[in-house]
């Protein structure tokens, strides 16, 4: 994830415990944790971000300065591979969230606790509320969800759409959450093509819009 280079003020959230062995997060257990970490975006776009960055492993980072994915056994172990870097001065993504090393003073983050799930959530979720410019309309709103997600990656509102990093994250969240219904016997086909659940858990009155165009924010960050 790009380092940022814009201030924080953002609330100390309680640490989340991890079990001496990592694995790999459930949707269930993270959409749990993306509620009480992060409420301010919408879990299954988190979701899908984290899909991308870590296949929902806390104990995952990317080595930018060698070009290295990595990931440990354990939170010890994973504490002096990730200090060893540093002390070498690699740029090192961390965690669930992947948020680069060179973000950790602007959001109050050490080794150990970006390694927790839930300070990782938190602070992707205020690197997103800190791009995202909302808009007055639903398409605009969702376009700026996007730009956001393209920050989030490249530190730049346009670069995370020609990398295909946005594309990436809207395929994530199209396996999240699949685009499939059990339709009635008697059901209007009609009235089935107008009623959609968009790929990121909002239910919305769609016709002939894109299916590609379709993210969703939570109310506090997509504001009408």
């Amino acid at each position: 994830m790009f380092p940022a280079a814009w201030p924080l003020a953002m609330a100390v959230l309680t640490s989340t415990c991890l079990s001496s062995e990592a694995a790999p997060l459930s949707f269930r257990e993270f959409d749990r944790l993306a509620r009480d970490c992060a409420p301010s975006v919408d879990p299954t776009t988190l979701a899908a971000i984290a899909k991308v960055e870590s296949g929902f492993d806390p104990l995952a980072a990317h080595d930018n300065t060698t070009g290295e994915s990595l990931h440990w056994d354990d939170q010890t172990q994973a504490r002096y591979g990730v200090k060893d870097r540093l002390d070498a001065q690699h740029s090192i993504d961390i965690g669930l969230m992947q948020i680069n090393s060179k973000n950790f003073p602007v959001l109050n983050l050490t080794i150990e606790n970006a390694l927790q799930p839930c300070k990782s959530l938190a602070a992707a979720a205020y690197l997103l509320e800190s791009r995202y410019a909302g808009g007055d309309t639903a398409a605009a709103r969702q376009l700026a969800l996007r730009k956001a997600i393209s920050a989030y990656n490249t530190g730049d509102l346009q670069r995370g759409f020609a990398n295909g990093y946005v594309r990436k994250v809207e395929a994530a969240a199209r396996e999240i959450v699949p685009q499939l219904i059990e339709l009635p016997q008697q059901a209007d086909e009609k009235q089935i093509s107008e009623d959609i659940w968009d790929v990121w858990g909002s239910y919305e009155q769609e016709r002939s819009e894109d299916d590609s165009s379709r993210l969703q924010t939570h109310q506090k960050v997509a504001r009408p």
